[in-house]
């Protein structure tokens, strides 16, 4: 008979609170306050996280954390990771939401053996991201690893 693996529950909780117009706060115990609004073409004021903001990067982020997870338990020799997201919000059967998200991560590492690794990493984190799994938006990487 095969054992099934216990994993654990984790929770994670935040506030919010409003303060003028379309605009808040959010906090989370622990942590430093953000402010946040509704974007423009929202009605909101300019110059602030939104909850739109926040979902992209919220996938990048993800996707960064766990190739850095990955990287580190595989001993990637990472020089550097940097990366851009951009979202698409459409109308879609008369409700907003998220269809796509591109990521485009740049990775260095120290050598161009380790360049095929990486790529093997990313691929791995880009499947395993728990965020990206969480949303029915298509999640695409775009890739670009190069050695020092």
């Amino acid at each position: 008979m095969e054992t099934k693996k216990a994993y654990k529950v984790f929770r994670y909780g935040s506030e919010v609170r409003w303060e003028a117009r379309r605009r808040g706060r959010a906090c989370s115990s622990g942590k430093a306050e953000l402010e946040i609004s509704s974007p423009p073409e929202f009605k909101g004021d300019p110059g602030f996280w939104t909850p739109e903001d926040l979902f992209v990067a919220s996938v990048n982020a993800c996707t960064m954390m766990t190739f850095l997870a990955y990287a580190q338990h595989k001993g990637l020799e990472l020089v550097e990771y940097e990366s851009e997201a951009e979202g698409v919000l459409e109308n879609v059967e008369g409700k907003y939401r998220f269809t796509e998200v591109t990521v485009r991560p740049h990775v260095v590492v120290k050598s161009a053996e380790a360049v095929s690794q990486a790529r093997e990493i990313l691929d791995s984190a880009h499947r395993d991201c728990l965020v990206t799994n969480s949303t029915t938006a298509e999640v695409k990487i775009f890739p670009e690893v190069r050695a020092t």
